[in-house]
């Protein structure tokens, strides 16, 4: 059976079967390599019906059962994991900065990705038009068709313009952009907070064994993910930026949520922007005047191409955001004591502002597990 047929089965079944195959496909999804006693128990079944049911899976082809496990004193355990080739899903980033578009297979192996840099004002609506053909052609440089994904996780993380009310807007346009997608390709398609996803994905890849997983990411707004395990929570909808207002300054800069010093104005992207900005007004030398013409024409991009020529004012800027940023983790250290800690940060200058980072945190934090990528 095609895996659309098989997808389409679990997701309308109500037969018992069905639901059962289901339930120990989504363990072996995210849990994989497991052995059968695991799986069994995990599901709540016994051994005799689990088996059955994972010999039906390894006739469809979403799971194989090719590695060994460690013995304990007898033979070695069959480890049951998802079949990687079975089929492919697809991620997109709508963003405001670089928008992305990422091909995996059910191991979560990156097997293409593609970035689209934001030309300026456009809305989500056309950002998502432009990702959803650059991600037919992606599929057909990989002799795949939309038939061969399993589906389409969609990250809505683009900025809106300050003042506006991101529910009301997400309250229109979350599903305006799950129907253009889903219209576009005939998949599945989730949308959602992308800082969630990422979370999730870093989860599984490097913290199974954590009990809880602080996340962060820093571009044009600063958002964060906590996830309790066993089974996977999510801290409660709404909640993933907040941590970008994490007052560090009483008396500090002005916030567009009312507050005075929130880690929005001295560690984002839209933060470095304005610090940039207004030295230049006060006078002090920069490449970014060879660069551009007017300040209005000063962007990420702008900033990120002055950085890479040894801009001193650009560099210290991104310094700073660093400084505060790692002022703001080490804070929630402190309230939160989270067992790991992942981080996605101003992906195209890590090597200036971890170092930076690394030394503030390290101060202050107790020994955890950490881990920082691009």
């Amino acid at each position: 059976m095609a895996l659309s047929g098989i997808l389409s089965e679990f997701r309308s079944s109500k037969n018992s079967k069905t639901r059962k195959l289901k339930a120990l496909w989504q363990i072996i999804l995210n849990d994989g390599p497991v052995r059968a006693d695991t799986l069994s128990e995990k599901a709540n079944m016994n051994a005799a019906t689990c088996a059955r049911l994972l010999d039906e899976l390894i006739r469809l082809g979403l799971i194989s059962a090719d590695e060994l496990g460690q013995s304990t004193g007898g033979r070695k355990p069959i480890l049951y994991s998802a079949n990687p080739d079975k089929g492919r899903l697809a991620g997109i980033e709508i963003s405001n900065i670089y928008s992305t578009i990422v091909l995996q297979n059910f191991r979560l192996d990156v097997l293409a990705t593609c970035k689209i840099k934001a030309t300026g004002q456009e809305t989500p609506q056309v950002l998502l038009d432009k990702l959803l053909t650059r991600l037919q052609t992606l599929l057909e440089e990989h002799n795949l068709t939309t038939a061969d994904l399993a589906g389409i996780g969609i990250a809505a993380d683009y900025t809106l313009p300050a003042g506006s009310d991101r529910q009301a807007v997400n309250e229109y346009l979350i599903p305006h952009l799950k129907e253009m997608a889903e219209t576009r390709t005939g998949c599945p398609v989730t949308i959602g907070s992308g800082v969630n996803f990422a979370a999730l994905a870093e989860y599984r890849l490097r913290h199974k064994q954590s009990r809880r997983l602080f996340f962060t990411t820093c571009d044009a707004e600063i958002r964060s993910s906590t996830i309790l395990s066993e089974p996977i929570r999510f801290m409660p909808s709404g909640t993933e930026n907040a941590f970008g207002h994490m007052t560090l300054d009483l008396r500090g800069r002005a916030c567009e949520c009312g507050a005075f010093g929130c880690l929005n104005q001295y560690g984002s992207m839209e933060a470095i922007r304005n610090t940039v900005v207004q030295h230049l007004r006060r006078g002090k030398p920069s490449v970014i005047t060879t660069l551009v013409s007017d300040e209005r024409e000063i962007d990420y991009h702008v900033i990120f191409k002055a950085i890479e020529l040894a801009d001193p004012l650009c560099t210290e800027a991104l310094e700073e955001a660093a400084y505060y940023y790692g002022q703001a983790i080490a804070i929630s250290f402190s309230l939160f004591s989270p067992m790991s800690w992942s981080a996605a940060e101003h992906s195209r200058q890590n090597t200036r502002f971890l170092p930076r980072f690394r030394k503030r945190w390290r101060k202050n934090s107790p020994d955890f597990r950490k881990s920082i990528h691009r």
